[in-house]
């Protein structure tokens, strides 16, 4: 099996250390992004919330002026203590019209304060004597005050504002109420916000064949989900879903991220209330977030492409600066090292203090090392063979005594 060099595992240590960085930065973008976008639904959510409610608001304020101004009207206010309904009729209609045309105002009744029956609705003139059971108008007639709020019908929503009608001696000769259907709604908050909306209600609070009559040539949806319907959208993009439709139904939420179209959207949900404080459906807000998803991944391929360069950068670097400061030395090293033990084995035992020290680094260090090394090894070598030539020598002769010299 074949061993890595050193070099080659500097280069895998880099890449394999930059590449970790690389994918946690990359983990580290699209945390970043599902925060901002989790945060951009919230922001969206309590938007819609703000602009349903706003938009509530400035209607109720509307019709009130709007009742008002009709409960200061001396010819209805006779008409309808007289309970005379031609008269009535003639004074309403014209008002009624432009009320329609130019408010949106689709629902126009005056209600008997005593039993509670429909006197006349000025839309409607042959439908009347029935009882009035809405809860918020009940309510008011029951503490003699205006009344407002949402009141689910047999088909839509309706907001609608009335408020005790008086006879000019201070009797009161019963209560008048306007309503308009809050379709509109979605669109101004459309173009208010730049979202899309769709709401849905309880089926059980809709009535199913009214639904299909005023549904006219539109599609008709009453089969698409078995427990609500959806009233009203401003996108033919089918918003409600299974996710929306399981959102807390007391204070709703942010819902998953979807992707449609190639768009990218942030979603949530929030509960409809009638005047009654009752949960009879909920709103689906969606936000565009394909920009805020676009800007992420093109995050990502630049912390990739950014981690890419260097990563091959390093690894460059550092194999050209270990290459000069440690491999080329130690190979130089090592020439000098294979030269020395050869001049030590021809027996220049001096050869020690041939080995240069380059740079007072760890590298100097053992080539000082290996120098005072082989200096030892030869001066002992150098002992060694001196002593052995000593013992090899042979012996002097005997010096010859004087008195046997002829």
């Amino acid at each position: 099996m074949r061993t890595l060099s050193i070099r080659s595992r500097l280069v895998l240590s880099i890449v394999a250390i930059l590449t970790v960085s690389g994918l946690a930065s990359v983990g580290l973008v699209r945390a970043l992004y599902g925060r901002t976008a989790k945060a951009a639904a919230d922001e969206a959510l309590r938007g819609a919330a703000a602009a349903y409610g706003d938009l509530e608001k400035s209607d109720v304020e509307r019709m009130t002026a709007i009742l008002d101004s009709i409960t200061g009207n001396a010819e209805i206010r006779e008409a309808f203590a007289a309970r005379d309904l031609d008269r009535l009729l003639a004074a309403t209609q014209p008002i009624h019209k432009t009320l329609k045309a130019d408010h949106g105002i689709g629902h126009w009744n005056f209600v008997d304060a005593e039993t509670h029956k429909m006197v006349f609705r000025v839309h409607l003139p042959a439908k009347r004597d029935d009882v009035i059971e809405r809860a918020s108008l009940l309510k008011a007639m029951a503490r003699r005050e205006r009344s407002a709020g949402k009141e689910l019908g047999k088909s839509a929503f309706a907001l609608r504002v009335g408020k005790p009608f008086y006879a000019a001696d201070g009797r009161l000769i019963g209560y008048v109420e306007l309503g308009e259907e809050i379709d509109h709604f979605l669109g101004r908050m459309k173009e208010q916000t730049g979202n899309d909306f769709a709401m849905f209600v309880n089926k059980k609070l809709v009535d199913e064949s009214e639904w299909a009559r005023t549904r006219g040539t539109a599609r008709n949806g009453w089969n698409d989900w078995p427990d609500v319907v959806v009233v009203n959208s401003t996108t033919p993009e089918a918003l409600v879903d299974q996710a929306a439709l399981a959102a807390d139904r007391t204070t709703g939420g942010v819902l998953d991220e979807v992707e449609q179209g190639g768009a990218a959207y942030a979603r949530g949900a929030f509960p409809v209330r009638d005047s009654s404080g009752t949960v009879v459906g909920g709103l689906v807000v969606r936000h565009d977030i394909t920009k805020l998803r676009d800007d992420m991944r093109a995050g990502v391929l630049t912390a990739l492409a950014f981690f890419l360069a260097l990563t091959a950068l390093a690894s460059g670097l550092v194999y050209l600066l270990v290459d000069r400061l440690i491999f080329r030395r130690l190979q130089a090293m090592m020439a000098a090292t294979q030269n020395a033990s050869l001049r030590l084995a021809g027996g220049d035992y001096a050869v020690g203090a041939t080995i240069p020290v380059q740079r007072p680094d760890e590298i100097g260090k053992f080539e000082q090392f290996f120098g005072e090394f082989l200096a030892f090894v030869g001066t002992t070598l150098s002992g060694l063979v001196e002593r052995h030539r000593q013992q090899a020598r042979p012996p002097a002769p005997p010096p010859v005594p004087a008195k046997a010299r002829p």
